[in-house]
């Protein structure tokens, strides 16, 4: 019972981790609208770490699903083989965490669109060629008209 215990644990913890996470995409995807580069750049250094502790996450779940002996199941093939009162709990979480999971998704994939059309946005101006386009340097400074081979400096 006590694998049970853990398993039950870190289903919270799964759960607790996509709520913050979602947070943080939700303010990626709102900067990303806003054109804010500044959060979210911050916003992607969040996820990283996220990434990382997902990654934990999921390596004490297989471990665990190993000493339960369920090793490569789904949490509905866990469902039907654990005893009733774990069971009981198991099943709130299971729909608690998918839950979370789904509108982790959701947003993620509306942020990944704006960040899209940010960035084809950027990629017109810069292929348009426009001198008025507003397309600077490296340094900051107006990016010069492009020269010819036929330059005379050549």
């Amino acid at each position: 019972m006590d694998h049970y215990t853990e398993f039950i644990s870190l289903i919270h913890d799964f759960i607790d981790l996509f709520r913050s996470l979602t947070t943080v995409e939700q303010q990626k995807l709102d900067a990303a609208v806003a054109n804010d580069l500044s959060i979210l750049e911050d916003c992607m250094k969040k996820e990283q770490a996220f990434v990382l502790r997902l990654r934990g996450l999921e390596q004490q779940r297989d471990t665990l699903q190993r000493k339960l002996k369920m090793k490569d199941l789904k949490f509905r093939e866990i469902l039907s083989r654990v005893p009733d009162e774990v069971k009981e709990e198991l099943t709130p979480l299971f729909q608690e965490l998918s839950e979370k999971v789904r509108i982790f998704q959701s947003i993620n994939a509306s942020a990944q669109d704006a960040i899209s059309v940010n960035l084809h946005k950027i990629r017109s101006v810069l292929n348009s060629g426009q001198p008025d386009a507003g397309v600077y340097s490296a340094s900051g400074t107006n990016k010069p008209d492009e020269t010819h081979f036929t330059n005379r400096f050549v």
